[in-house]
């Protein structure tokens, strides 16, 4: 139980500390700490009983950037004329109408090239055709080929032999307005060659549930799905049936398995895509799958090289999906069954060595774990941007990523849009169903940034022995009064298997805790790198020869803005020279400056801005007058860095360190006064660049070097290992 002494203590975190570090922010709901052990445990209860409903008994928050996102329509072909009319009448008799054609002809030999130029000539505001000399001998190529010429945010591949009601992107659609959605499907009829007779229905294709499922929509974990029946059975007969979100790019295209499989690769795409998110079905409109002849999956079920792909995809599943020792079973009969069905002979010994070998692979060997990063809200800041960044990158490394925004603040515009499109982004009505959505993705590991959202998480997780949490602190526990660290401590002590730190200041309060040394490492911050381009001044209205200073942080005072502001005026005045100061970046301070200064043209307020290092390469120097207490190592610092400029900041956390390099300093750092940054001593160090051209070029000659102590590789690699570490260590 909860004592009493700890809810105090769960409330001065919530009234007490996070208003030092969102002193703007609205007073946060209670939580009521001392009712999620109860509350946690019941969501395990109804995790547990494996429901099938919209959203297997979860309440989505939902969300979209705009309602009515743009379709890429790829339509890849070969020799279907017989079915082009029908396809294509029902793509333009679409009643949603945001949608882009993309028509591609794989050298057919039956006319339906002429079929397809014909139909683009009639809508060139919306198509764009490619026709191959030369056939390129699989589907998946011209699927790739679709993909690099998609501009849209979701994508359909409608195969040419194939039709739908004209419905079928507006029952589809809204599904995506919940960002944890990856793909959504429709009712499917599998007809006949004329496309009027039925020959199944999806209750006969999928008779292990039953067919009242598929009269009601649903939205479900797809981890849980292919627990339930998707390891053994593909829930979505033909791509035509369902559109996805689009991705920055798609590895299995470089897999050259997965591209010579003839049957059941599309099962394996769907898989890849949905991976750590949520699928959405909708009876309300039907896609019309042909079965004739020249079908393939349709001719190759007869041969051996069908079980072969279905022993593939079970592989496949295994090295990317957490799966219980039931479901392998089940799914190791199900394979033998589909030999028994087809062949009269036995099953030949390789297919059943590989049949045999289907286990459970842990986590950490040789199967990345399924992942839940955990962030605040969707608003700027060092501590809320960087489990998006971090989540890019396990993506990439072949991590299960999922990113539960807490949404604690409003959202703010363009912070989503940081997080790769391929990861699925999910917010609930209620956080206490925590505990059901852990469950249902099969989530191993559970990383937050935010000491509201450890203490939260420590406490609902309770119940889930085997879900490994880890934290990161960002400076938010140092700025904590000392008497509530033992009592912070009581609740993240039994759950938090490794807390990682970004600078030594942080460790003390870890350690007063209760959290072991074993359990702690220290990971600096870092940016990834990528390319960017300077700004130009000319679009900004800035003379060439101006001295410019950028500014990028979240818009709070504590940040500096106004002091900035005051500093560079105090410099334009003693000096005479044209200094212009960008301030990116957004939040109240920004809104307040903009309106009381929009007179002064010297002043550039920028709002949000994708990358910070396009903004700094534009300037001559950064600057950060920074007074906020749990300042630690600024990623803004690391991005100016990495953009070759100096930069100018208050000597606060490990500013100092960070600007340090074998060849000198990268910039300067000025003390405190009395607390705050003091805009005399800035517009002094302004004046000093100015007048001293030559410091200015020894700093910028220090950035490489100071930048490279942060290596972004290095520190994903660092988390990976920590990861590692937290899964093998024992909870209490």
């Amino acid at each position: 139980m909860i004592t009493r002494p700890l809810r105090r203590s769960a409330r001065r975190l919530r009234d007490a500390s996070f208003r030092w570090i969102y002193p703007h922010a609205p007073r946060l709901h209670d939580l009521l700490f001392f009712r999620f052990r109860r509350l946690a445990a019941s969501a395990l209860s109804l995790a547990r009983a494996g429901r099938l409903s919209s959203g297997g008994g979860l309440l989505f928050g939902t969300s979209a950037t705009h309602d009515a996102p743009l379709v890429s329509v790829i339509v890849p072909c070969y020799n279907h004329a017989p079915y082009l009319e029908a396809r294509l009448r029902s793509i333009s008799d679409q009643t949603y109408r945001q949608f882009e054609v993309i028509l591609l002809d794989d050298a057919s030999t039956d006319g339906s090239a002429s079929i397809l130029q014909c139909f683009a000539e009639q809508h060139a505001d919306r198509c764009q055709i490619r026709i191959n000399r030369h056939n390129s001998g699989s589907p998946f190529h011209q699927w790739r080929r679709g993909l690099e010429l998609a501009r849209g945010e979701l994508i359909w591949i409608a195969e040419s032999d194939d039709f739908c009601d004209a419905n079928f992107l507006a029952s589809l659609v809204p599904c995506f307005r919940n960002r944890g959605v990856m793909l959504a499907y429709a009712n499917t009829r599998f007809c006949d060659q004329s496309g009027e007779r039925q020959v199944w229905s999806l209750p006969d294709y999928l008779p292990e549930w039953p067919a009242a499922i598929w009269t009601q929509p649903f939205t479900q974990a797809c981890q849980k799905l292919v627990e339930q029946l998707w390891s053994r059975r593909n829930l979505i007969p033909n791509v035509s049936g369902c559109i996805f979100r689009a991705a920055d790019s798609y590895p299995l295209f470089n897999d050259a398995l997965w591209l010579s499989m003839k049957a059941c690769g599309d099962w394996i795409f769907y898989l890849q895509l949905a991976r750590g998110g949520l699928i959405s079905y909708s009876p309300e409109s039907t896609n019309h799958y042909r079965q004739h002849s020249s079908n393939s999956s349709v001719n190759l079920q007869a041969e051996q090289g069908y079980l072969a792909e279905h022993i593939n995809v079970a592989e496949w599943i295994l090295a990317h999906y957490r799966l219980s020792d039931a479901a392998c079973q089940k799914l190791q009969q199900e394979l033998r069954q589909r030999w028994r069905e087809r062949q009269q002979r036995p099953l030949p010994a390789p297919l059943e060595e590989r049949i045999a070998a289907l286990h459970p692979i842990a986590a950490g060997s040789r199967r990345k774990p399924n992942l839940l990063l955990v962030t605040y809200s969707l608003v700027p800041g060092g501590g809320e941007v960087f489990p998006l960044r971090l989540a890019n990158s396990l993506h990439a490394e072949g991590y299960g990523v999922t990113v539960l925004d807490c949404a604690q603040l409003p959202e703010q515009a363009g912070i989503a849009r940081m997080l790769h499109p391929g990861i699925p982004l999910i917010s609930l009505q209620s956080l206490e169903q925590l505990g059901i959505l852990v469950n249902e993705l099969g989530i191993e590991l559970v990383h937050s940034h935010h000491a509201w959202v450890d203490t939260l998480l420590a406490e609902l997780l309770q119940p889930f022995a085997d879900v490994r949490q880890v934290i990161t602190s960002h400076g938010m526990y140092d700025e904590m009064p000392p008497s509530e660290w033992q009592r912070i401590g009581r609740i993240l002590r039994p759950r938090v298997a490794a807390a990682a730190f970004v600078a030594e200041k942080n460790r003390a309060p870890l350690r007063a805790m209760g959290l072991a040394d074993e359990r702690l490492v220290a990971i600096p911050n870092a940016a990834p790198e990528q390319s960017f381009r300077p700004i130009p001044r000319e679009q900004l209205g800035v003379a060439e020869d101006a001295f410019v200073i950028t500014l990028v942080s979240r818009a709070i005072p504590e940040k500096g803005w106004a002091i900035a502001i005051e500093a560079v005026q105090l410099a334009r005045q003693q000096s005479g020279r044209d200094i212009q100061l960008l301030l990116v970046g957004d939040g109240p301070a920004a809104a307040s400056l903009r309106q009381r200064h929009q007179q002064e043209r010297h002043l550039h307020f920028q709002g949000l801005q994708p990358d910070s290092r396009a903004w700094f390469a534009t300037a001559d120097l950064g600057l950060l007058p920074t007074f906020f207490a749990c300042e630690s190592q600024p990623l803004t610092l690391i991005e100016c860095l990495q953009a070759g400029r100096p930069y100018l900041a208050s000597e606060i956390g490990e500013i100092k360190a960070m600007l340090s390099s074998p060849q000198g300093p990268a910039g300067m750092a000025l003390p405190l006064r009395e607390g705050r940054a003091d805009p005399a001593a800035f517009a002094e160090a302004i004046l000093r660049y100015l007048h001293d051209p030559d410091l200015l070029a020894a700093q910028r000659s220090c950035c490489a070097a100071a930048a490279a102590k942060f290596s972004w590789r290095g520190m994903v690699q660092a988390y990976m290992d920590l990861y590692e570490r937290a899964l093998r260590q024992p909870m209490r």
